[in-house]
């Protein structure tokens, strides 16, 4: 089991993932390029400051292997969601944009499950 400050981190940082969820349903008609890299801005630093720098220190012995392996697969995820956020600033065409905020909608609901499974 994670210590309370871990799951504390993995459960607020899904719940910022899942405001960005919506926003990129509500706005799906006409999208804001720039609410998104801003609202992406904000998680990044989030992320930066309250999941990228956990550690397995106070880690059951049991659970770190699993947990690094999640945790590894979140920065992955998270470094792909980045480089997807820069290639929509760039589209210009609407399918080019739409499939780029397919590409954000999947990654994003992906990082939600992986916080999941840190919970579970």
């Amino acid at each position: 089991m994670l210590p309370a400050s871990h799951n504390r981190a993995y459960q607020d940082f899904s719940n910022l993932l899942t405001e960005l969820n919506c926003f990129l349903i509500n706005s799906e008609e006409k999208v804001e390029q720039l609410q998104i890299r801003q609202r992406f801005q904000h998680l990044r630093s989030w992320f930066e400051q309250n999941i990228a720098d956990l550690e397995s220190e106070n880690l059951e012995q049991d659970i770190i292997s699993r947990w690094q392996s999640v945790q590894t697969e979140i920065k992955r995820e998270f470094k792909l969601l980045a480089t997807d956020i820069l290639f929509l600033a760039s589209a210009r065409q609407s399918s080019t944009l739409d499939k780029r905020l397919q590409s954000i909608k999947g990654r994003v609901a992906k990082l939600i499950s992986y916080c999941q499974i840190m919970n579970s």
